[in-house]
């Protein structure tokens, strides 16, 4: 009958077999990515040559200095009126229809060119004038989207 097997003896494989077998794999993945790491090797070198490598790296090892001062802006009244401010406006975009905010941002964008236009004209405008572009379909338009949001806002007030 067979002796029971009591130890298992593992093939380590060597240091220098270790070596050899990350190298070779090192040679196939910078193989199969060679375009890339090209890419990159020049990319690293542009920032060295700019600087912004060594800026980086003087900003990693000072990165409690740097925390501390950002930390200190951030906290200021006015930053943070801006921050809430801008956290405020993007509630607001969010809560919009993208094609109603697309339609709206198109129309006030060729509304700004026309009333350029007007304003290098140098056309004064008299009161003939606005109440005949009360009966222009355009303005019309205008008027009563002006006037929806004004009673809209003035509920919310």
């Amino acid at each position: 009958m067979a002796k029971p097997t009591t130890s298992i003896n593992r093939l380590e494989p060597s240091h220098e077999e270790q070596s050899m077998e990350v190298t070779q794999e090192l040679q196939e993945v910078f193989a199969a990515h060679s375009d890339a790491i090209k890419s990159l090797l020049v990319l690293v070198q542009d920032l060295h040559d700019s600087g912004v490598l060594e800026m980086l790296h003087a900003l990693l090892n000072s990165k409690e200095k740097v925390a501390s001062i950002v930390l200190e802006q951030v906290l200021k009244p006015s930053v943070l009126n801006t921050i809430k401010n801008a956290m405020t406006a993007l509630g607001m975009v969010s809560k919009l229809d993208a094609e109603q905010l697309s339609k709206l941002t198109d129309a006030m964008v060729t509304g700004l060119e026309h009333g350029q236009a007007k304003l290098a004209s140098g056309e004064r405008v008299g009161v003939f004038q606005l109440a005949k572009a009360v009966r222009n379909p355009d303005i019309n338009r205008t008027l009563a989207l002006m006037l929806g949001l004004a009673e809209g806002m003035g509920q919310k007030l």
